[in-house]
């Protein structure tokens, strides 16, 4: 006994001994190997080292309790399809791996509540995680970068690939409701209130784009603008010196001419380009003028300009007499202004207006009689007095009588051959016009 509890102290030690210089052997084994694939990497040796920096993992389950992977992991091959099937009988889920026909691992069945208490944490991860990143974009510092475009043909047309866009201006916008409440009792309940939302909008904006260094895009646009001409739009392009286009220019344009026989333009909208062939320069414009052009001579110091006057607007208060009658009586009748006394009343009056400006809505061709109505015709020759009265009317002579019942007369292709044949004058005793 005595013999064996001196040994036993010496064998355990032993033991001991033995797994010590075990371990410090297979550290110093590892440090060596990780020294010597630093040098083997220093030296620029192009052999693959044992090992990956970032191992690659395989699922270790099926793909509902794996959870999420690691993004240095390889995805999973589009031939491997992923099912779950539910058993009504058992009330199980089962959850299938296959490439094709067969399994590619194991099936996983799974209780009802196993199923979707995984399914549950793994939604709730998800949220989670999509909260998180939403909320790094929004915390995130916003920055304008300026977008470039590295395509050889873009960069032929527009020069370099930059695209700058500079607003500057403001918008005002004003939002209220107007309404009324009137307490008449007369008034049905609907119709004693009443209202509505105004809104209204004043934009003042200034926006310099450009693409490239030969494309630029200059917008002005002012609601409160006096005039018209004060909010622009234009597209601009430029080329440079050994293009054929040396400049197009789309929107508010002007056109000058050195020529005094080609005078130039302003306040232009449209398109124009400049061309060059050699030595040869082309300037071409294709616009609608927004602008008018007038011009005043001088003559003796003075400026001189030609008006054109009709004949009733030459004379102030100038009175238009319908019949004879109105004009012999017109010294009487006005003696006593500014009370008028007359006897006549004129109730109801047609005015036609020649048709000058090509409408074709309420036109008629019309014929103007000269004796028409009139007691002492100035044709008496052929025209006779029927009636004593001194007023005017149709039937104070033969005129409308005999020209109502000749149906020639109604006729615009035959009524000027008519009142000729009755021995009417034209120009002198009628006139056919174009009316409205």
């Amino acid at each position: 006994m005595l013999f064996k509890r001196r040994l036993l102290p010496k064998k355990i030690g032993f033991r001991l001994g033995q797994v010590v210089l075990l371990l410090t052997i297979s550290l110093s084994i590892i440090a060596q190997n990780t020294d010597t694939s630093l040098r083997h990497l220093a030296a620029g040796d192009t052999t693959l080292p044992k090992g990956l920096p970032y191992p690659i993992h395989d699922n270790h389950g099926d793909f509902i309790s794996s959870g999420k992977r690691s993004t240095f992991d390889f995805n999973q091959p589009k031939n491997i399809t992923d099912s779950v099937a539910y058993d009504f009988k058992t009330k199980l889920y089962t959850v299938y791996e296959k490439i094709g026909d067969k399994y590619y691992r194991t099936p996983t069945i799974y209780t009802a509540d196993e199923y979707w208490a995984m399914r549950n944490r793994q939604a709730e991860v998800d949220y989670f995680q999509k909260r998180s990143n939403t909320m790094n974009l929004l915390n995130r510092k916003l920055t304008k970068p300026k977008m470039s475009l590295y395509d050889n043909l873009f960069n032929r047309l527009f020069g370099n690939g930059k695209i700058d866009i500079t607003p500057q201006g403001s918008v005002d916008i004003t939002a209220g409701y107007q309404g009324q409440n009137i307490k008449n009792p007369t008034l049905p309940e609907s119709a004693r209130k009443n209202g509505g939302f105004d809104f209204n909008m004043d934009a003042q904006v200034n926006v310099n784009a450009s693409i490239g260094d030969k494309l630029k895009f200059p917008i002005n646009y002012n609601t409160l603008a006096n005039f018209g001409q004060d909010n622009q739009l234009k597209l601009d392009y430029t080329g440079v010196d050994d293009e054929i286009i040396k400049r197009i220019e789309i929107g508010a344009v002007q056109f000058q001419s050195r020529s005094t026989f080609i005078p130039g333009a302003q306040q232009l909208f449209g398109i124009k380009t400049q061309l060059q062939f050699g030595k040869l320069n082309v300037t071409a414009v294709l616009a609608n003028q927004k602008s008018t052009r007038q011009s005043a001579n001088l003559q003796g110091g003075a400026s001189s300009q030609t008006i054109d006057l009709k004949a009733d607007d030459y004379e102030e208060n100038r009175h238009f007499l319908l019949g004879q009658y109105f004009k012999d009586n017109y010294n009487t009748v006005m003696a006593k202004l500014p009370a008028v006394i007359t006897p006549v009343q004129i109730l109801r009056m047609e005015v036609w207006v020649t048709n000058k400006n090509g409408s074709t809505t309420n036109t008629r061709d019309v014929v103007g009689l000269m004796d028409l109505g009139e007691k002492n015709p100035y044709r008496s020759d052929i025209i006779n007095p029927t009636s004593s009265n001194p007023y005017p009317a149709n039937g104070s002579n033969d005129l409308y009588s005999s020209i109502a019942t000749n149906g020639s007369n109604r006729n615009p292709s035959l009524v000027v051959n008519s009142l000729q044949t009755r021995g009417l004058a034209p120009v002198q005793d009628f006139e056919k016009i174009f009316a409205r």
